[in-house]
């Protein structure tokens, strides 16, 4: 555009490009993490490039906008850190709307957050808080030449190395995405309800793995133990037996002690039974790729049925041994540990199974088509605190990696006998 033309659009907010390489999403598309990232990123980002590409002429007068914009980075962190635990129940009170990063710092550190994670990333945070409040408590000295009281900016600094601020900018980056996902984390954890006032759900985990088996807990060393664990969370007595309670009403937590709980449906004979008839029904081992070369059609084709036929066995077996109730309890299993979830969504996954839309054949078959069946299964059952099941199908890994065989015992309920199928 020449000089002293006339703009005759919104020359940094017009929409009406065709240029949708470089459109950025802001306002209703853009997030809060957004605002932490970017500003932590627009300081790293010019101070790499002042050094890297050695623009002597720009360290001055960049110095001041990467500093700010480090700082900028800090308080937004800050206060998407308070926002997001109070929004939690996690922490009792907001912080009043200012710019004071010493002030918003305490405010989390002196609340003690039940979450000894939380509480060691925000200490990790402190030197670089502390070094810019020094200097700038308010936000004024780094974006302006005179504060508003008069006086010259950062008048007791004459020089700063950029070398050095890129290395903690760096630093303070990692520590800033960690306590961001820790936060996520945890607001996902009290979903669950298993954490105190003290201690957050990893805590509790922690906290079991100190403790160790139950049956264990009547011996001297378990003293030196819970001991170990009141001094790591700064636990009293009677806030160490409410960390206790917590562990043992969870499925998940409570295993990790050793203690046994029942599926609503499924025994344990009942799955190892299914898990045996799926491992049996597993191929012994592919095809050679110079077979698929030599005879690639009948192959194929020969393939195909064997595999309709087997599947057909299998299902047809499998829904011989298990009620609805049952299949949905084995679906469970392995839902929740192939996708992590946590014991005590126990009720939630299970219901939403049980509900899901579907003949049982078809949901037998799809189940029964997964070949982490058994990985998945034995992680499920210890997540729901089924230990038992979990150590007898571990047993089953050497029929899963070694079966030869192609056929199927098929239990006859009515006569209670097994038979062979063909």
């Amino acid at each position: 555009m020449a000089p002293g033309a006339s703009i005759l659009v919104d020359p940094f907010f017009d929409t009406g490009s065709d240029d949708y390489e470089w459109n950025a999403c802001v306002g209703s598309q853009g997030s809060e993490e957004n605002y932490v990232d970017g500003y932590i990123e627009a300081a790293i980002e010019p101070a790499s490039s002042v050094i890297d590409k050695r623009m002597y002429a720009s360290r001055d007068t960049l110095a001041m906008p990467i500093l700010y914009n480090g700082r900028h980075a800090l308080e937004l962190l800050l206060k998407f850190v308070i926002k997001h635990l109070h929004r939690m129940g996690a922490l009792a009170e907001e912080h009043e709307p200012n710019h004071n990063i010493l002030s918003l710092w305490s405010h989390l550190h002196a609340a003690r957050i039940g979450d000894a994670s939380t509480r060691a990333l925000l200490d990790d945070l402190k030197p670089f808080m502390i070094s810019l409040a020094n200097i700038d408590s308010d936000g004024q000295q780094l974006r302006y030449a005179q504060t508003q009281s008069g006086e010259k900016s950062l008048h007791s600094i004459s020089i700063v190395s950029l070398p050095q601020i890129r290395v903690s900018l760096n630093v303070m980056r990692e520590i800033a995405t960690k306590l961001k996902s820790r936060v996520w984390e945890m607001e996902r954890e009290r979903g669950t309800g298993s954490y105190t006032l003290e201690c957050s759900r990893r805590d509790l985990r922690e906290i079991a793995e100190m403790l160790g088996n139950h049956a264990s807990w009547r011996d001297d060393s378990f003293n030196k133990r819970k001991a170990a664990v009141r001094t790591r969370f700064g636990l009293g007595s009677r806030k160490f037996s409410q960390a206790v309670t917590k562990i043992r009403e969870s499925r998940e937590l409570g295993a990790l002690i050793g203690l046994e709980q029942p599926l609503y449906h499924l025994s344990d004979d009942k799955a190892v039974t299914v898990l045996e008839f799926w491992a049996k029904a597993r191929p012994a081992k592919w095809p050679d790729f110079d077979d698929l070369v030599v005879d690639l059609g009948k192959l194929a084709v020969d393939g195909i049925f064997e595999e309709v036929g087997r599947r057909h066995e299998l299902n047809a077996a499998v829904c011989t041994v298990l009620t609805s109730d049952e299949l949905a309890d084995l679906e469970t299993l392995f839902y929740v540990g192939r996708d992590d979830e946590f014991g005590e969504d126990y009720q939630h996954v299970f219901e939403y199974r049980r509900n899901f839309p579907g003949a049982m054949d078809s949901e037998v078959d799809h189940l029964l088509s997964k070949t982490s069946l058994l990985e998945n299964v034995i992680n499920g059952a210890r997540r729901l605190g089924r230990l038992s099941l979990a150590s007898r199908l571990r047993a089953t890994r050497l029929i899963v990696n070694h079966v030869g065989a192609t056929t199927l015992v098929i239990p006859n309920v009515a006569k209670g006998k097994a038979e062979r199928a063909p």
